[in-house]
Formats: structure tokens, sequence, C-alpha cells
């Protein structure tokens, strides 16, 4: 039987009577982790050796912190203000100084990106693993223990449970427990009642705890995620990656700006079409790419609709909704999935419904039992109905034979028992979900008959196609996978999530599912977002190289690839076709340097070189691109909301500038002299106020002071 209590004490004593002193314990990525249960247990095992504390999960999130004076003093008044009294987790300190309690072990399948570069505890721990694997390697390590935060939603004296925003490894690790022959976790929950409420496979009977701690003083705001700016190096990505969308199709989209740029792009080509092609022939996308948009892309408005299949519910599904381009349903079930795709059904049903489903074989002559409650619960046939003795039974008295063999028995069906729409339609499936503030608000506000169209499932469910392919398949048409990388090399392989020499800097999660999908299903692709070039310590470096150590995604998965100056489509192309097309989307200060190694190893031709419509890829022509569109109101930097005061603008863009100077010894000591000598140009006091530094004391305070009031001024409008 389930206790519910209001004590963390409770809950370890429990463990300790279920599992003893070794507590191997899984806990969700993201914002489903129950922070202060997390550290009381946590607490226990640090003042407790005996006890054995072996903890798996991913994506720890922590408040940024920042490098430089500036950088921590910006960030901590930001954090005060923005984060509030978010529990941090008490276990991150300890990674990022080496110093976890022997009895202590983290290990991540997933971090938070660049978070533990250099560190040798994360960096030593951290498990490699597709995130569909997760449950798999959780259950072999002999997982006991899984924590989890959870929604409630109180009606009266009941109450009902959601694992909310993280059903994609739990559910999982359950079944795939029970598939071994091992023992169930001992599961704790943590009641939050900030965690919006979200149905289908999250919503759980009490009976599926063991504990429940349910106390108000635990409650906090999840961990929200401050809205990034959007480029013009972004917006050029996202606008050239709306064009591969089609109406009536699949997406999956990532986190981050680019996937921002996408979405804005796609509403754009929604609601203000006109403009939208106005664009793609302004700025030749349409005339240098014509030929890969013709053949799996549109650029027309989404009359059918999306229907989004994705690991991460990402907040740009919730402006996709808005916009009335999320609004695909897909039904369970594959025979009338495959008829509503092939426009043989309606959802709206019509009179002769039941009729198409004889001719299709979807049901036999004799309408059985089961028959009647699958069309019943597809909202096919009313649910005031009742089967009895192999008739059907109208509310009104009226009884209907289930022998279909003539017209007058199937139009008796159609005249009392016909639905008139088509049940169960969901327009996403995710796994777990994490955003702004506003996104959480947005969930927390969905209507009875939003929460059905909103799936949350486990991850299998989402990155496979396993285990239900046939329904998959018939769901999941037209798919289009956006995902980002780091790196892509000419012939097509990435890298996405881990450094040359190693070094993690978040993990492969679902993507090469993704990617592999992609090319399991008919008329699907995979595109690989990236910005051309990323700054070094010593200026621009190429994310298009001709070789990289490492890879997520291996050459032979190679499909589209998008970088701010064009699209190279390299599905089934030979290596020299995708090493031109390559060198066009890169930035043209390095593209004789990939050409010139890809002619010494006898991968192209001598006689080739880079198209004139690509020999100007750089920055400048960037800026200009979209220009005329942006002085009309469009392509705004915040275009889905704004989480940084005026204030806070102001300095970001200061501490940008900042930054870039004084990448390297030489511009930092160029800039410190500048900045010696600069006074304000402006009333700067309540900026400096804000850092600390008015009433600078100290050399570091002072010469911190001195840079903050240089790169004021050199951003100030």
């Amino acid at each position: 039987m389930t206790a519910i209590t209001q004590s963390f004490n409770e809950a370890i004593e429990h463990l300790h009577k279920q599992v003893g002193n070794q507590w191997v314990v899984g806990t969700p990525l993201g914002i489903g982790k129950p922070n202060p249960l997390i550290n009381a247990l946590y607490d226990h095992a640090e003042a407790n050796p005996a006890v054995s504390l072996d903890l798996f999960t991913a994506l720890s999130l922590a408040l940024p912190q920042g490098k430089s004076l500036l950088e921590q003093r910006f960030l901590a008044a930001f954090n005060k203000r923005f984060f509030g009294h978010y529990p941090e987790l008490k276990y991150l300190p300890g990674i990022h100084q080496n110093d976890l309690p022997d009895n202590i072990t983290v290990r991540e399948f997933y971090m938070q990106s660049g978070q533990f570069l250099g560190n040798p505890t994360a960096q030593q721990h951290y498990v490699s693993s597709n995130y569909t694997h997760v449950a798999r390697d959780m259950v072999d390590r002999e997982v006991n223990v899984i924590l989890q935060m959870v929604a409630a939603r109180r009606v009266g004296d009941a109450v009902q449970y959601s694992l909310s925003s993280n059903p994609d490894l739990t559910l999982d690790i359950i079944r795939v427990a029970e598939q071994k022959g091992k023992p169930r976790p001992v599961i704790l929950a943590m009641v939050n009642e900030h965690m919006p409420f979200m149905g289908g496979q999250a919503a759980v009977d009490t009976s599926f705890f063991d504990v429940i701690v349910d106390d108000r003083a635990f409650d906090f705001e999840p961990f929200a995620t401050p809205a990034q700016a959007i480029s013009d190096i972004d917006y050029n990505i996202g606008l050239m990656a709306s064009t591969l969308v089609k109406d009536g199709g699949t997406l999956q989209i990532g986190i981050g700006s680019l996937a921002d740029a996408l979405v804005y792009s796609a509403q754009l080509r929604q609601q203000n079409n006109a403009t939208y092609q106005q664009l793609l022939d302004d700025t030749r996308i349409m005339q240098q790419h014509q030929a890969l948009i013709k053949h799996s892309g549109a650029v027309g408005p989404f009359e059918q609709g999306l229907y989004a299949a994705s690991e991460m519910f990402v907040e740009g599904f919730a402006h996709l909704y808005d916009a009335g381009i999320l609004k695909r349903r897909v039904y369970p079930d594959v025979d009338v999935q495959k008829l509503l795709n092939s426009g043989t059904l309606k959802e709206q049903l019509d009179s002769h419904a039941i009729q198409t489903l004889l001719e299709h074989g979807v049901i036999d002559e004799h309408l059985t039992f089961k028959q009647f409650k699958r069309l019943q619960n597809l909202g096919i046939l009313k649910a005031e109905l009742q089967y009895q003795q192999g008739r059907i039974v109208c509310p009104d008295g009226v009884i209907v034979d289930t022998h279909l063999k003539d017209d007058a028995a199937v139009a008796a069906i159609e005249n009392h028992c016909l639905g008139t729409q088509l049940q169960q339609g969901v327009i996403l499936h995710a796994a777990f979900f994490m955003g702004s503030k506003r996104f959480y608000a947005w969930l927390r506000g969905l209507n009875e008959q939003e929460h059905q169209w909103f799936q949350m499932t486990p991850v299998s469910q989402i990155n496979e196609l396993y285990g239900g392919e046939a329904l998959d398949r018939a769901q999941r048409v037209k798919s289009r996978f956006f995902n980002t990388c780091m790196k892509v090399d000419v012939l097509g392989a990435a890298a996405s999530d881990t450094l040359e020499n190693q070094q993690v800097v978040s993990g492969v999660g679902g993507q090469y599912n993704f990617v592999a999908m992609a090319h399991a299903l008919a008329d699907s692709r995979s595109v690989l977002m990236l910005r051309s070039v990323h700054n070094g310590s010593s200026g621009p470096v190429s994310n298009i190289v001709w070789q990289y150590g490492y890879c997520t995604i291996p050459r032979h998965l190679r499909d589209v690839v998008i970088t701010e100056y064009g699209m190279a489509d390299l599905r089934g192309q030979s290596d020299e076709t995708c090493i031109k097309r390559m060198i066009c989307i890169a930035d043209s200060r390095f593209q004789e340097s990939l050409r010139t190694e890809a002619v010494k190893h006898h991968k192209l031709s001598a006689n080739w070189q880079v198209p004139e419509a690509y020999q100007q890829n750089l920055p400048a022509r960037i800026k200009t691109r979209l220009l005329s569109a942006k002085n009309q109101g469009y392509f705004p930097e915040y275009p889905f909301g704004q989480d940084f005061t005026r204030s806070e603008q102001t300095i970001i863009k200061a501490l940008k500038w900042l930054k870039f100077r004084t990448r390297n010894k030489p511009g930092l000591i160029k800039t410190l002299l500048q900045a010696w000598l600069t006074k304000p140009a402006f009333d700067q006091r309540a900026l400096l106020e804000m850092m600390q530094l008015q009433q600078a004391q100290g050399m570091k305070e002072k010469v911190a002071a001195k840079l903050l009031t240089l790169a004021l001024n050199q951003t100030h409008d």
C-alpha cells in the first residue's frame, strides 16, 4: 500500500527497510528531478558512510554562475530575480570541485551543455548511451530506487497523480525490469503543485508509487530556461529549414535558437505566406534550392497541419499550435490511420463510414464484441450503445443486428449507431518537456480537450519504431527531423555531443535514433543545422571540416545539412558530390583549404572550383539578407518573449562585446589599456550599482568597472 507522508525521513526509512544500504537510484533528466528529496538522500548518505548512493541521471540543471567577475556579478543579480528560491542540487558542487564523498557516485548520460568540460569526476563517470537504451542500462545496473517529481490534481478528497514532464524513462524502466525478471524498483514521489498535470501515459494511479511525499513546504517553480536571442545567422538557417516541412507531415525539433528560428519561419509561412514567399525569392533560397524544396519540401500554408512526434516537447510546439500549424491528429488504430492518410475515411464521420470499414477489411461482416468496443473507443460508434447477445442496443430501445451481410444491416448501424467524429486523436507525442516560465503557464492552461491532444509517453515509443512499428509508420508520414550539431565533415559525418579530444559537451540523447528513423520511414528526411563558423581564441573557426576525430552521426546516415549559406542534400550522393555541396555551404574563408584537402586525397577533381553563387559566403552577406524584412518588423531578436529586463539586456550586450574583444592575450592587453583611459559616455550609475561596482573596492573590482564602462560605451545605442 502506498505511504503518503510529509516527511523525507519517513521516505528514507522506507528505503532502508526495502533495499537496505545499497541505493542504486534513477531520477529523471531535466525538471522531473525532485530536488529537495534528492538533497535529503544526499545529506543522509553523506552523514552515513555505510550507505552507498549510486545516482544515475541526466541533465542536472544548475543556475548559471559565470567565469569572470563581471559575469558572476551579473548572474548573481539575474539568478536572484529570475530563479528566486530554486533548490539547487547538492551533488553538483561536489562534482564541480571533484570532491564527492567516497560513498556517493553520480553518473550522467546527458549533461547540461558545456557544464562539465574539463571536469574529471563528470567526464570519467559519463555513460554514453542512446536515450532508448538508458532504461536497459539502468536495469542492468540493478537500479532499485526511482525518485520522481509529480504533479497532482485534487478533486475533493481524491488526488490524481501525473509523471508530468518525465514519463520518459520511469515507465520504460519498470517495463524492462519486468521483462528481465528483475525486482520492481521502489518508487518515491514528491508532489510539486507547480508542475503541469499531463494526461495520457503520464497519468498514473496512487498505487504506482511506494511513497508519496506531499507537503506544500517543498513546492518550487521548476527550472525555467531564459529565452535565447535569435541572430541573423539563426534566422537564415531557420528560414531555409522551414521550406523542407511538408503539409500533412510529422515534425521533430530540438531545443535552442536554431529550432526557434525554424518555428518563427514556419509561423511566417502560415500567417503571411505572401511575405514568406517573397523573402524566399529575395534571398535566392528558392533559386538555389528549388530542386530540394520541390522534392522534399513545400512553401505554402499548412492546410492539413502537422503532427509532432518529438523526444522533447519544446516550447516551439506551443507556438506552432497557437499559430494553427500543429493540428493534424493521429489515432491509435493502424487501419483507421491508414484510411485517414489516404483520404478514404474522414475525421468528421460521413454516413458511409461503416461501409468504408467493411470494404477495407477493418471490420468483419459479423461485428464481434471486440470490434464493437474498438469502434466505440474511436468514436465511430456512439459511447452510449451496448452490445448484448450479439446485437447492438440503442438508448431508445432500437436493436440493431451485427450481421452486416446486406446493405440494410449496414444502413441500420449507420442510421442509429454512428458517431459524428473520431475520438482519441493526438497532435503531439513527447517523452519529456522543459522550457520557459511562459511555457509552463501555457501547459497549465490547457483545457480538458487539449490535454488529450498533447500526450506524454515513454521515450521508447517516441525514439524507436520497434514494438508498434505499423502504427508508428502510419502516424509518422512525411517526417522531418530537425537537429543541431557542432561539426560536420565534408562527407556528412556529424559531431553533436563530444569534442575531438573525447571531452563530452552534452550527450547523444536521441539524435542518432531520429537520424536513423528518417532513413527508415518513407518520404522522411533528417536535417542537421549548424552555424558555419564559431569564434575561437584566434578568430573564426570553420564548423565545416575535412575530418573530425569524433562523430555522433556516421557518414552513411548523411542526409540534409543546413548552414546560413545554404542547404546541402547529401542523401544517396557520391562522395565527390557531397564534398562539393558541403564546400558550397561553408564560409568562403575556408572553402579553398577544404577544396585543396579534398583534391590532395583524390576525393575531388582538381578542375572543380566553387560556383560563383557561393564565393561570397561571408558574414556581411548574412547581415543584409534579411535587412528589409527586419525593417518591416519581421525576425525580431526575441519573437516568443523576453526574460531579461532592459538593464540586463544592456549589460549582456556589453559583456558579449567584451568577451569577444578579450578572447586572446593581445586583445585582452589592448582592451585593458583602452579601458583604463575610458570615461563613461552616458549615465551608467544604475548599471554599475546593479553589478555592485559603483563603489569599486580593490584592484580587481576597479579593473572590472573600467572594462564594463568601456564595453557599455562601445555598445550603447
